[in-house]
């Protein structure tokens, strides 16, 4: 069990980046259409100051059947809180708290991003990651438009390529497909979202006096002065 979660953990890590720092994706994209498509989806998501989003992620390997798990995830700049497979995960920019629910424990660690990652608060702006863009052209998936984005990653990842589908109405980001090269597919779909929430900075930090029975292991690293 505890294996499943660390991998769910991975996956969600690398994947449920979709949000909060849009406007930087003219340096990096190399179609035309794509950049204008994102240039607008950028706009959307830079008038937000938060963003709370229930979504659906269907892991789907080469051989077997394909696994789906629901969760939430809330966002503020670089801040995280993210409800996932028995975990929730706590980020206020500079540590992560990782709550195993089943467990009764929780992770403490130094906050890092690394490279060819993709973190739950940038699910929504994955394409000022470093990516080369290409338009793949519309589909029509249940009863909507979507305009679909391949990306391709400028630097080495464990993955391919990320799709975006894009609705055509709204300009938001549906789905977020990510290919990896050994043919497992990991998409999230975007179910709800309600933008301008307030949050407090204390929602994303663990809470220990709330939680008298978890266990704290603090992993973190003593900062200098």
């Amino acid at each position: 069990m505890t294996s499943l979660r660390q991998g769910l953990r991975k996956s969600m890590m690398m994947m449920a980046g979709v949000l909060v720092f849009a406007g930087l994706q003219a340096q990096q994209q190399n179609d035309p259409k794509a950049e204008a498509i994102l240039k607008k989806v950028a706009a959307v998501y830079q008038s937000y100051s938060t963003i709370k989003a229930s979504f659906t992620l269907t892991t789907t390997p080469v051989s077997g059947r394909a696994s789906v798990e629901k969760g939430n995830v809330w966002l503020k700049g670089k801040k995280f809180r993210l409800d996932y497979a028995s975990q929730e995960i706590y980020c206020n920019s500079l540590f992560t708290w990782t709550y195993s629910k089943d467990d009764a424990e929780v992770t403490k660690e130094n906050f890092k991003l690394r490279d060819n990652s993709i973190t739950p608060n940038e699910i929504f702006t994955i394409y000022n990651k470093g990516f080369r863009s290409k338009y793949e052209g519309p589909i029509v998936r249940n009863g909507k438009n979507y305009d679909v984005i391949q990306l391709v990653p400028k630097n080495p990842a464990n993955y391919s390529y990320v799709k975006l589908e894009i609705d055509k109405l709204t300009n938001k980001i549906q789905r977020v497909i990510q290919h990896y090269k050994n043919g497992t597919e990991v998409a999230i779909e975007v179910t709800s979202m309600t933008p301008n929430t307030a949050l407090a900075d204390s929602f994303f930090e663990w809470n220990v006096a709330g939680h008298p029975d978890v266990t704290l292991v603090d992993l973190t690293k003593k900062r200098r002065p």
